[in-house]
């Protein structure tokens, strides 16, 4: 979690994509957002295989200036 950015980045293994813990984080994140706060999820596999796509997308998430 960064405060300043107001930004949560997840990391998911396996146990995030079934059918009981989808739901649960789809509201956790509607509760977060609803509070000002940008949650960005990336699986293990996503880090492990394509930390650049990764890193860009978190970079998205950065001001400009």
């Amino acid at each position: 979690y960064c405060h300043k950015l107001k930004l949560i980045i997840e990391v998911d293994g396996g146990y995030h994509f079934t059918k009981e813990q989808i739901p649960k984080d789809e509201e956790r994140a509607k509760i977060l957002e609803f509070n000002g706060i940008c949650v960005i999820r990336f699986s293990n596999q996503e880090i492990l295989s394509n930390i650049e796509k990764v890193l860009n997308e978190i970079e998205r998430c950065f001001p400009k200036n």
